[in-house]
């Protein structure tokens, strides 16, 4: 898959044969999700989309699930939306399957990447394209290949940006940028997302599968009840006051005081070791 050999057999989903476009993987509490359609660079068809939708509820009712890692097969992250299909949508070509609906039916297929409780992570193996760089937008996080290609490039496609971009990507680095990439369609590399803050580091091919999985480790060895809820909480936090979050904190702080996972946290530091929480 994208990330390279893992260092051991990982665990297969029981429902992963069934996948014919993704596949789904979990190894260590770390799952990943790797957009498997290499031949078209990852692009994106309603069929892919139905697999998303059940995969993401097969890895919320995984209880071992800690971090999920978003990741494309080959050397592309995701092309975005498949060309044929945009084709027949705009009347260009009658080949090819159309979204099978309207654009926002087509949207939430992908987006329900966000209703994962746990934090989530698109690798970005190679080029994020369109719909692509949306749906690594739709992650909390993101590491790319510094040779990897990123952009908004509806405006050149004549089409108007979806899959959530125009509220995603300003918010994350300012209006002003933001429109600039989307008016232009400008393609930027990996080094120039990260000085924009799209991305947080931007790595050598040689360094990012390793870069991946340290991060994905370092996710999944903390408290698995605690980052549930904390997902929650950073968002909340943007459209809510600060008063609001302190309240919303102390509830949350006062649930985790009650677990299993903050005895042993506090214990581990009173003991100095590592802890091993089970998220209980």
């Amino acid at each position: 898959m994208g990330l390279g050999v893992a260092p051991k057999e990982p665990k297969l989903y029981k429902d992963a044969m069934a996948y014919e476009h993704i596949a789904l993987t979990r190894e260590d509490g770390v799952v990943t999700l790797t957009f498997n359609r290499p031949e078209s660079r990852n692009s994106m068809t309603p069929a892919m989309g139905d697999e998303v939708i059940r995969a993401v509820k097969e890895i919320s009712a995984d209880r071992e699930a800690r971090v999920v890692v978003l990741t494309g097969a080959g050397k592309a992250f995701s092309s975005g939306g498949d060309l044929s299909m945009l084709a027949r949508d705009a009347g260009v070509s009658q080949e090819g399957s159309s979204m099978g609906g309207s654009p926002r039916d087509f949207y939430n297929q992908y987006l329900t990447v966000r209703q994962l409780p746990m934090p989530t992570i698109a690798a970005i193996n190679g080029h994020a394209i369109g719909a692509g760089l949306c749906i690594a937008l739709a992650c909390d996080l993101r590491i790319a290949v510094s040779d990897a290609k990123m952009g908004m490039t509806f405006t050149r496609l004549g089409i108007h940006p979806g899959m959530g971009g125009t509220w995603s990507l300003p918010r994350l680095i300012g209006t002003a940028r933001a429109a600039e990439l989307f008016f232009t369609g400008r393609v930027i590399d990996a080094t120039e997302a990260e000085r924009l803050g799209i991305v947080s580091r931007a790595l050598s091919r040689d360094e990012f599968p390793a870069a991946v999985q340290s991060l994905a480790r370092e996710i999944a060895a903390a408290a698995p009840i605690v980052n549930r809820m904390l997902k929650k909480s950073i968002y909340r936090g943007v459209t809510h006051t600060l008063d609001e979050m302190l309240d919303y904190e102390s509830i949350n702080q006062g649930i985790t005081f009650s677990t299993e996972d903050a005895r042993e946290g506090i214990r581990a530091v009173m003991e100095k070791r590592e802890p091993h929480f089970k998220g209980r």
